[in-house]
């Protein structure tokens, strides 16, 4: 089984329960405190492929595409880390095996179940969100935050995810990146927790993509750890103080046009090429945070986030931690309050979203999220 390095963070929360109209937790009620633990073990799920033949690069945009190792915004960081079992050799990159419905798709005509979820899933059963939003008039370069890991019960024709994303264009030509992490039964035919990602983008023909199902996302990584499809653990347990955090960035090489995914400040997994986009070939317009899920139309939406209401307070719910924007000089900031907008197109007994301004100085702007699901169409 893949598992990633986790940050834990260890909370003692004297109150449990988070005032349902509060913005800001103080920290004379909450003592904030962190301890590390890593963990590493990979399962037999991913082949070694040749950096310079993996499928991305099947994807037409891409023919005369040159390989960028490493994003120029980390060109001081250290390249090199020390080698283990878990690691592909070197010059290649692990790819998830895939099964004969998992095949790869370069046909921008092609229909997949994971065509972009406001103008497809909503037409082909329940599909839902609660995200917090930018409203700036501004560009962004990119995204990062904090999400919580927890375990969920999925059936096939369902899935929930929870992401960072970043978007531009208008609706009919809408260009967006997801990473996160998230329940695909649909993909990979069981309900355990993975690193997932979502990429649309319209105007350049193609409908849209999750993981490395389709073409498109140029894999660096040799670690299987920190694949598309590796499987997250340990998650937090509902009811403990303690939670299972994984830091995701979503981050535009102001060099290439590139847009990088980093996890856990260290691990440069990969990248979506400019190629692939048309109105996020320059930035973003908007970046959101939150959780999204999709039921057939037989079946009933399904839990997101842990599965508890964000009323049932800080040891039961699932969060968002640290939200914050990346500038034109590659720094991370703080989202402004006043600048950001809930959305949730679902019951509030399904799903909802409560936002803090400042969450103690380890997560400060921060969000509780999520709900069981059910019947949650207004």
């Amino acid at each position: 089984m893949a598992i990633f390095d986790f940050l834990v963070l260890s909370l003692c929360i004297t109150f449990c329960k988070v005032d349902a109209t509060s913005k800001i937790l103080s920290n004379e009620q909450n003592h904030f405190t962190a301890s590390y633990s890593t963990m590493r073990q990979v399962d037999n799920n991913f082949d070694c492929v040749d950096i310079y033949k993996q499928p991305a690069l099947q994807h037409p945009l891409l023919k005369n595409h040159k390989i960028q190792l490493y994003p120029t915004f980390a060109k001081n960081s250290m390249r090199r880390r020390p080698s283990y079992d878990g690691e592909c050799p070197a010059g290649k990159v692990p790819i998830y095996k895939r099964t004969k419905r998992h095949q790869i798709v370069t046909d921008s005509s092609s229909k997949l179940p994971i065509e972009d979820f406001r103008h497809y899933a909503r037409s082909t059963g329940h599909y839902h969100t609660v995200s917090l939003d930018t409203t700036q008039n501004k560009i962004f370069y990119g995204g990062y935050t904090e999400i919580s890991a927890y375990n969920l019960s999925l059936a096939q024709g369902q899935y929930s995810i929870s992401s960072i994303w970043v978007e531009s264009g208008p609706p009919n030509e809408l260009n967006s990146i997801h990473a996160g992490i998230g329940f695909r039964p649909d993909i990979y035919g069981d309900s355990q927790l993975r690193l997932t990602t979502l990429w649309t983008a319209f105007g350049s023909g193609n409908p849209g993509c999750s993981d490395s199902i389709c073409a498109g996302f140029v894999q660096v990584t040799q670690d299987k750890s920190y694949v598309l499809g590796a499987v997250i653990s340990p998650t937090s347990r509902v009811g403990a103080s303690d939670k299972y955090i994984i830091e995701f960035k979503i981050q535009r090489d102001q060099s290439t046009g590139n847009w990088w995914l980093i996890i856990n400040e260290k691990i440069q997994v990969g990248y979506w090429p400019k190629e692939l986009f048309t109105h996020l070939s320059t930035g973003a317009s908007k970046v959101r945070f939150g959780g999204e899920t999709h039921a057939s139309p037989n079946l009933l939406s399904p839990p997101m986030g842990s599965g508890r209401l964000p009323t049932d307070g800080y040891q039961y719910s699932a969060l968002f931690g640290r939200l914050q924007h990346i500038d034109s000089d590659s720094d991370r900031i703080d989202v402004i309050p006043e600048y950001m907008k809930s959305y949730n197109d679902a019951k509030k007994d399904c799903y909802d979203l409560k936002f803090y301004e400042h969450l103690g100085d380890l997560y400060r702007r921060a969000f509780l999220y999520g709900g069981p699901g059910g019947q949650c169409d207004n």
